[in-house]
Order: C-alpha cells, then structure tokens, then sequence
C-alpha cells in the first residue's frame, strides 16, 4: 500500500488571523484526505510565553495563552475531520512552554501542550522535541540546525534521510557511497508569516513550502516532494490551489 503524507512545517499559530501559505495547504488537505499528517513543529507560536520577551511589556501587551490554544484546538479539529492520523512534533517554540513552568514551577500540570489540546483523548501522537519520528527509510525532526549548510549539516549528524523545518528556508544534500543506499537531507520553509513582530521590521529569507510523502508501506521506500507556494498559490496534481 502506498500510504500519502501530509508534512506541515512552521505555521506559528497565533490569535491572529491564519497564516495564507497555511489556509492553502488546508485546502489541500480537505480535497486529498490524506493518510498521515505531520506537524512538524512550531504549528503554535507560544507567543505569549515567550522567554525572549519576559521583560518587555509592550510586546507581551494583549498575548494570551488560552486565546492561542483556541485556535490550536479548532486547527486540530480541522486535521482530524480530514485525517485519521495527525502527528504532532514539538518545535523550540512548543519548547518555550516548558521554559515557562521551569520559570514558574508552579503552574505545573496546568500549561501543558498535550494537556490544553487534548492529544490522548484525540488519538494524536506527540513527539518530544529532537525525538526522531520514523517514516519509512526516513525520518522527520523539527529542526536542530541553523547554519549556512543546515541540510549537510542534518544528514551528517543524524546519518539518515531526514526530513525537518526550523530554519524557514528550502535545502537539500545528499549522501551517496558505493556500499551504502543513497541517504537525503530534506530541509523545509515554513507556512507562517513573514512579518512577525518580533522581528522588527527585519527582511527574511524564507520560502513558504510544505511537503507530501508518498510512502511504500510493504519496503519503506518514499518519495519526498517539496512544494512551493507563491504568490498565495501552488499547484498539486495538476490543480492549482490559490
């Protein structure tokens, strides 16, 4: 059987408005129904818990946690109406939560990802952050590097095909040696937008792109296809998804 991923990389859910890149990447998902989806990491933005902006008020001014994971929460909904079966991976930004309870221990129990979203209780898998997560001969990651070379980077620390978002930024390398099989880094942009406030008004480099494996189950073999979004458009299959 070959099985259809879904990989979705760096939305940054706030309580703002959807991101465009990722509202067209769910309209993807609602016309093909996937087998699988991946979130690979920072799906949330935790912008109200962030350890970057503890001391600065303004920029902490009307964030709030609870309105955010609303929004996760309805986003999830969404998934699971389309899929039977979603992955969720921690992102540094998922991460900062746990920062947060390190900083105050005492809310402990109460801010938990898994908790507020209720992952057990929907059946969705979470995966600890840098925790590989298998597909096949390849595996996902949230993202460890964030170098020049970030993909050469990813395929020689970890030695395996490896997909994985963080950087913002498409990349690729490969590895192919005579006794081995061939392996691939696949670095991923992200479906988030490209002006946050933390910023500052700072110009990015980054691409909005997503991914969908096709994965045969029987052997583990895949093909990864890396797809851009441009101009709030890209095309899938022979449609275009604007």
């Amino acid at each position: 059987m070959v099985k259809q991923i879904i990989v979705v990389p760096d939305v940054h859910l706030t309580e703002d408005e959807l991101p465009k890149p990722y509202q067209l990447v769910k309209k993807l998902i609602a016309h093909v129904r996937p087998d699988q989806i991946i979130l690979a990491g920072d799906f949330m933005h935790c912008e109200a818990l962030s350890h970057w902006i503890y001391d600065k008020k303004k920029l902490c001014e009307n964030k709030r946690y609870l309105k955010e994971i609303a929004v996760a929460n309805k986003e999830l909904d969404f998934m699971q109406k389309h899929c039977k079966d979603v992955v969720y991976l921690e992102g540094n930004h998922e991460q900062w939560v746990t920062f947060y309870i390190e900083y105050k221990p005492e809310v402990e129990g109460l801010m938990e990802l898994p908790v507020l979203l209720k992952l057990k209780q929907r059946g969705i898998r979470w995966v600890p952050i840098n925790k590989l997560f298998k597909v096949g001969k390849m595996y996902v990651v949230h993202g460890v590097f964030y170098n020049k070379y970030h993909a050469q980077k990813h395929l020689t620390s970890y030695g395996c095909s490896i997909a994985y978002g963080h950087t913002h930024t498409a990349q690729t390398a490969q590895m192919n040696m005579k006794m081995q099989d061939p392996i691939m880094a696949y670095g991923l942009g992200c479906l988030c937008d490209h002006e946050p406030d933390y910023r500052r008004g700072k110009p990015s480099n980054w691409i909005d792109q997503f991914a969908v494996i096709y994965l045969n189950e029987k052997c583990g073999n895949f093909n990864l296809y890396p797809v851009n979004i441009t101009k709030d458009q890209f095309i899938w299959n022979g449609k275009v998804y604007k």
